[in-house]
């Protein structure tokens, strides 16, 4: 007799683009009949990990439906704990769906849980939030807050904003404290990634890995215009790290000030945090246990 495992879906039903509709029935068709599972809505902000933390107790596997904002939540939730995390990716850009290699169709994604092939990555903080693939400060990090107040959700709104604001926004200057030392940059932004990518395919970190107990650093230098079509292409043929204008630090401390002291915005996993004199981000080795693809190298 096969033995019953036990699975809960946490569902974000104002995720994305509405893709999540139809998941529960996808879950009805697809789902291995050894599963035993419950299906949980979001009804709140930070509801998802509130959900993820009780499910962990008694649940086998948590399956976060929705963006990475829902990944978020649910992982928060969950982390150094023994359930593992599913991900049904229904969101914007999906950043860490695209980088495990879960399918973005519901089918795909719902097979990949039912292998249970699962390991073990790294997390992230910032400012003491957890983050689970990308952070950001500076031109990133204003759009985020921007598409955040957005009632359009997608890639074409994100692009629309990045446009608009691209000729308007001003550099800064920024004092870096990587593991005690000290470097400073002026810099369009700086993203802090734990995986490879915003979403969307866009590669900031093509050489990140969720595994190895450090975070980049990744540095754009002010560039003009005409140099943004180039530095774009790069960002999603995964070669922008080849790029002279791009420099990536490697360490496990991070502190990120305005050299004029100015508070900063921040972003990390496709959510806008608050706003600080100070970003201190720090690696959390371990901490996860999250269902991929068999064979997938991350």
């Amino acid at each position: 007799m096969a033995i019953s495992k036990k699975v809960c879906f946490i569902i974000n039903p104002k995720s994305g683009t509405g893709y999540w509709k139809g998941v529960e029935k996808s879950i009805a068709t697809h789902l291995d009949k050894s599963f035993t599972a419950t299906i949980l809505n979001v009804e709140r902000p930070k509801h998802g990990r509130e959900l993820a933390r009780e499910a962990a107790k008694t649940h086998d596997i948590i399956v976060a439906v929705g963006g990475d904002g829902m990944m978020n939540e649910t992982a928060m939730g969950m982390m150094n704990t023994n359930a593992l995390l599913g991900i049904i990716p229904t969101g914007s850009g999906n950043a860490m769906a695209r980088h495990l290699g879960i399918p973005l169709s519901h089918q795909g994604a719902i097979e990949c849980i039912n292998k249970m092939n699962y390991q073990t990555i790294d997390s992230a903080t910032v400012n003491g939030q957890p983050f689970f693939a990308i952070a950001g400060i500076g031109f990133d990090a204003e759009v985020a807050a921007q598409f955040a107040l957005s009632h359009k959700r997608g890639f074409w709104t994100y692009f629309k904003l990045s446009f608009t604001n691209f000729f308007t926004y001003k550099p800064h200057e920024y004092d870096i404290i990587l593991d005690g030392k000290t470097y400073r940059e002026k810099a369009f932004l700086i993203s802090i990634a734990n995986s490879s990518q915003y979403g969307n395919n866009a590669y900031i970190a093509p050489t990140a890995s969720v595994q190895d107990g450090l975070l980049n650093a990744c540095v754009l230098k002010p560039f003009y215009w005409i140099t943004g079509t180039v530095l774009a292409y790069r960002l999603f043929t995964k070669t922008i790290h080849t790029s002279s204008f791009l420099s990536t630090l490697q360490g496990k401390e991070i502190e990120i000030r305005n050299a004029s002291g100015k508070a900063l915005s921040v972003h990390y996993d496709g959510e806008t945090g608050e706003a600080a004199n100070s970003m201190k981000f720090a690696i959390q080795p371990n901490t996860l246990k999250v269902i991929l693809p068999e064979g997938r190298k991350i």
